[in-house]
């Protein structure tokens, strides 16, 4: 039995090529039980944590009829007798299938890349990327961890392959990511685009953290508005002076030194 299971972007389930109708997880439990189980190494969990997490208002013995009712309605729903199997303490999920879940599989290759440190195997891995992690469940407490730890990974990276505009979009507020674009414009003879981007840069960090943009970054859009002003041609031959320096983390200020200086060679 072949099984598909989407987490990425929205749930959905796909068994033996065909997808399981949206109309059928209308039972939430049926669906947060699949979802759960989708999310644990192995499919599997004992049935007190399953418990803990879906009714921990209740006891072991109060809430295990629901969880025999939750798991009953995700097999009608998954339309196979087999897919959720509760065996003495253990609850499974597809235990004799193929089973393929998307974030699983983002996650290794995206480890994978980072731990080789290679760009391409990075840019592979961020394709696989749908959305963050069951969007429907913004508020349920097991999958916000989870959503969390894989959104961090999807910009670690989007920063190893060099991303950096797909950045400005996610993660609104990365400087290192806007400087990476207004370095490329700015290269590419598009001074105005550049200050327009800086413009959103500020924006940006103003709304989300209410700080301003580091002096590194303000020395950067200096140097391009007085070359607008003077309408001096781009110094398309200079190095980057962000790709040349480091990745900033956070608004340390020995990093943004390190930056200032880069600038000014640039």
């Amino acid at each position: 039995m072949d099984v598909r299971i989407t987490l990425l972007g929205g749930f959905e389930v796909s068994v033996a090529g065909t997808p399981v109708p949206a109309a059928h997880w209308r039972r939430r439990h049926a669906a947060a039980l699949v979802k759960i189980l989708a999310l644990v190494p192995g499919r599997r969990l004992h049935r007190e944590q399953l418990i803990d997490t879906l009714w921990p208002e209740l006891t072991v013995d109060e809430a295990a009829p629901r969880l025999h009712k939750a798991a009953h309605y995700a097999r009608r729903a998954l339309g196979h007798p087999d897919s959720v199997v509760l065996a003495g303490e253990m609850v499974a999920l597809w235990p004799d299938a193929d089973v393929q879940v998307d974030a699983a599989l983002f996650q290794a290759q995206a480890e994978t890349a980072l731990a080789a440190r290679s760009a391409a195997a990075g840019g592979s891995a961020a394709d696989r990327y749908r959305g963050d992690l069951l969007p429907e469940d913004p508020y349920e407490s097991w999958a916000q961890d989870v959503r969390d730890r894989l959104h961090m990974l999807y910009l670690d990276v989007l920063r190893l392959a060099g991303r950096w505009e797909v950045l400005t979009v996610v993660d609104p507020a990365n400087e290192r990511a806007h400087l990476e674009v207004i370095t490329a414009l700015a290269r590419g003879g598009d001074r105005r685009a550049a200050l327009r981007q800086f413009e959103r840069l500020e924006r940006a960090l103003r709304a989300e953290l209410g700080v301003a943009p580091s002096r590194a970054a303000e020395k950067l859009r200096e140097r391009l508005l007085a070359e607008e002003s003077a309408g001096s041609a781009p110094a398309a031959q200079q190095p980057s002076a962000v790709s040349a320096a480091f990745d900033l983390v956070g608004r340390d200020r020995d990093l943004q030194a390190q930056l200032a200086l880069a600038v000014e060679r640039w």
